[in-house]
């Protein structure tokens, strides 16, 4: 079935004074059966249900809409972004990703008086 495979999570992106705050709507899913990975500047989430092949069903549904079995969402992060620092947590079917700023190696503002 193309609904089964076919779910892309929403995704909410803020930002802060320090961090770009990311966050996901995956409700009844695993925490355990997320990863989160950077490779080469990109981001991606990953969700993949592992079904149990020995598990038997006594179930005899009328109709079944509870399959989610993966998504893959992929965002390109670039410098800005502290990626040894990115924070996540799952909790009531949202996943939220902390993704720091580095920090500003900027001078500070000077005057220049005018001769």
């Amino acid at each position: 079935n193309a609904a089964e495979n076919s779910y892309i999570p929403s995704v909410n992106i803020s930002e802060k004074e320090n961090a770009f705050e990311m966050q996901f709507q995956v409700p009844g899913i695993k925490k355990e059966e997320i990863s989160i990975h950077i490779e080469k500047g990109l981001l991606t989430i990953q969700y993949e249900h592992k079904t149990d092949v020995t598990t038997n069903n006594t179930n005899k549904y009328i109709r079944k809409e509870f399959s989610v079995k993966s998504f893959k969402r992929t965002f390109s992060i670039d410098d800005k972004i502290d990626a040894d620092k990115i924070d996540a947590n799952y909790q009531d079917g949202i996943l939220t990703l902390v993704l720091p700023k580095k920090e500003a190696l900027i001078a500070p503002k000077k005057l220049i008086s005018i001769k």
